[in-house]
Protein backbone atom coordinates (compact mmCIF):
# COMPACT_ATOMS: atom_id res chain seq x y z
CA UNK A 1 0.00 0.00 0.00
CA UNK A 2 2.51 2.49 0.62
CA UNK A 3 4.17 2.53 -3.10
CA UNK A 4 0.97 2.27 -4.51
CA UNK A 5 0.55 6.05 -3.52
CA UNK A 6 4.19 6.64 -4.68
CA UNK A 7 6.30 6.46 -0.91
CA UNK A 8 9.60 5.11 -2.03
CA UNK A 9 12.40 4.32 0.51
CA UNK A 10 15.23 6.80 0.62
CA UNK A 11 17.58 4.55 1.29
CA UNK A 12 19.12 1.46 -1.20
CA UNK A 13 17.37 -1.93 -0.70
CA UNK A 14 19.11 -3.58 -3.35
CA UNK A 15 21.08 -6.04 -1.13
CA UNK A 16 17.88 -7.15 0.32
CA UNK A 17 16.45 -7.64 -2.75
CA UNK A 18 19.39 -9.40 -4.02
CA UNK A 19 19.36 -11.71 -0.74
CA UNK A 20 15.49 -12.01 -1.05
CA UNK A 21 16.08 -13.24 -4.90
CA UNK A 22 18.31 -16.05 -4.23
CA UNK A 23 15.94 -17.38 -1.58
CA UNK A 24 13.24 -17.36 -3.60
CA UNK A 25 15.23 -18.85 -6.67
CA UNK A 26 16.60 -21.22 -3.96
CA UNK A 27 12.80 -22.76 -2.97
CA UNK A 28 11.52 -22.70 -7.15
CA UNK A 29 9.04 -19.56 -5.73
CA UNK A 30 7.19 -17.91 -8.37
CA UNK A 31 7.13 -14.48 -8.31
CA UNK A 32 3.58 -12.42 -9.26
CA UNK A 33 4.59 -9.18 -11.39
CA UNK A 34 1.18 -7.07 -10.35
CA UNK A 35 0.30 -4.28 -13.31
CA UNK A 36 -2.17 -3.02 -10.91
CA UNK A 37 0.16 -0.21 -10.12
CA UNK A 38 0.30 0.87 -13.51
CA UNK A 39 -3.33 2.70 -12.89
CA UNK A 40 -2.09 4.17 -9.63
CA UNK A 41 -0.16 7.20 -8.43
CA UNK A 42 2.85 5.15 -8.78
CA UNK A 43 2.72 4.56 -12.02
CA UNK A 44 4.41 1.51 -12.12
CA UNK A 45 4.35 -2.62 -11.57
CA UNK A 46 4.56 -4.17 -8.48
CA UNK A 47 7.50 -5.01 -8.22
CA UNK A 48 9.44 -2.23 -10.11
CA UNK A 49 11.82 -2.31 -12.53
CA UNK A 50 14.94 -2.24 -10.45
CA UNK A 51 13.66 -5.46 -8.28
CA UNK A 52 12.62 -7.14 -12.13
CA UNK A 53 16.50 -7.45 -13.10
CA UNK A 54 17.19 -8.82 -9.85
CA UNK A 55 15.17 -11.44 -9.87
CA UNK A 56 16.09 -11.66 -13.94
CA UNK A 57 19.77 -12.22 -13.02
CA UNK A 58 18.88 -15.27 -10.20
CA UNK A 59 16.71 -16.82 -12.67
CA UNK A 60 13.69 -16.11 -10.71
CA UNK A 61 10.24 -17.32 -12.17
CA UNK A 62 7.73 -14.91 -12.78
CA UNK A 63 3.89 -14.87 -13.31
CA UNK A 64 1.26 -12.29 -14.51
CA UNK A 65 -1.47 -10.60 -12.54
CA UNK A 66 -3.65 -8.11 -13.26
CA UNK A 67 -4.97 -7.40 -9.23
CA UNK A 68 -8.46 -7.47 -11.05
CA UNK A 69 -11.84 -6.23 -9.88
CA UNK A 70 -14.16 -6.42 -12.66
CA UNK A 71 -14.16 -8.24 -15.96
CA UNK A 72 -12.85 -5.12 -17.69
CA UNK A 73 -10.08 -4.87 -15.68
CA UNK A 74 -8.65 -8.96 -16.41
CA UNK A 75 -5.22 -8.80 -18.27
CA UNK A 76 -5.01 -5.34 -17.65
CA UNK A 77 -1.71 -3.77 -18.20
CA UNK A 78 -0.13 -6.84 -20.08
CA UNK A 79 1.40 -5.42 -23.25
CA UNK A 80 3.29 -3.21 -20.38
CA UNK A 81 4.33 -5.85 -18.35
CA UNK A 82 5.73 -8.35 -21.74
CA UNK A 83 7.53 -5.21 -22.65
CA UNK A 84 9.19 -4.40 -19.25
CA UNK A 85 10.19 -8.18 -18.57
CA UNK A 86 11.99 -8.38 -21.74
CA UNK A 87 13.33 -5.40 -21.06
CA UNK A 88 15.39 -7.20 -18.23
CA UNK A 89 15.65 -10.43 -19.98
CA UNK A 90 12.96 -12.66 -18.57
CA UNK A 91 11.66 -14.50 -21.73
CA UNK A 92 8.86 -16.50 -20.43
CA UNK A 93 6.15 -16.23 -18.03
CA UNK A 94 4.80 -19.35 -15.55
CA UNK A 95 1.06 -20.30 -15.45
CA UNK A 96 -1.14 -22.45 -13.52
CA UNK A 97 -3.74 -24.53 -14.01
CA UNK A 98 -5.07 -27.36 -11.52
CA UNK A 99 -1.95 -26.32 -9.30
CA UNK A 100 0.01 -27.42 -12.07
CA UNK A 101 3.03 -25.32 -13.78
CA UNK A 102 3.51 -24.28 -17.31
CA UNK A 103 5.97 -22.09 -18.53
CA UNK A 104 4.59 -19.98 -21.47
CA UNK A 105 7.63 -17.97 -23.71
CA UNK A 106 6.62 -14.14 -24.31
CA UNK A 107 5.68 -13.17 -27.71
Amino acid sequence: MVKKFDARPVFGRRAAWEELAGILADKGCVVEVNTSGLFHPVGQMYPGPEILGILAQRGVAVTLGSDAHGPDEVGRGFDAAVKALKAVGISEITTFCRRKQARVRLP
